[in-house]
């Protein structure tokens, strides 16, 4: 099939400079590109009204590749009531997961926490069955939308793992 990976997720945010330092300063996304977004052709494809529509977006990424982009999008003017951030309970997408390589996954909660951000526990061990057990913790950005950070087993542990279950089958 010609559809690949994510390419990117548009984020509306409420202050758009905040959610920038945020997404830099607490996960390591860099900017690439800020650009107005309010066009004729932006306002059909968005099915928003172009008379007074004034939209800044901001892409970020961490490392070289183009996919798994972040758009912080800041949309004005706001609706009056704007909807809150979705829940696990509610239709649609309502988190966005990032997968931490490269050290330990309590090093990083360590110094997001010293930023201030606060999580809604600590970091937990999931063990999927299929797949290989995981450490996952969540926490919410300046908006208030759910973000987890997940940590997979390298592959000498999901190997040593998988040897572990085969063993305990055919002990059965």
């Amino acid at each position: 099939m010609a559809i690949s990976e994510i390419h990117h997720v548009a984020i509306n945010v409420s202050d758009l400079e905040r959610s920038v330092a945020f997404y830099r300063d607490a996960l390591g996304f860099r900017k690439v590109l800020d650009m107005h977004a309010d066009s004729a052709v932006n306002a059909r494809m968005l099915r928003l009204p172009a008379k007074g529509l004034n939209i800044r977006s901001i892409m970020m990424v961490q490392g070289t590749s183009t996919v798994g982009e972040i758009e912080l999008m800041q949309v004005e003017p706001r609706r009056p009531e704007p909807t809150p951030p979705k829940r696990p309970d509610d239709l649609g997408i309502w988190i966005i997961s990032f997968e931490v390589k490269g050290e330990p996954l309590a090093k990083v909660v360590k110094r997001l926490r010293a930023m201030g951000v606060k999580f809604y526990s600590d970091i937990e061990a999931i063990d999927l069955k299929g797949y290989a057990p995981m450490k996952a913790v969540i926490f919410e950005d300046p908006d208030g939308n759910l973000l987890e950070l997940v940590q997979l087993p390298t592959r000498q542990e999901y190997l040593r793992l998988k040897q572990e279950r085969q063993s305990d089958q055919a002990a059965k």
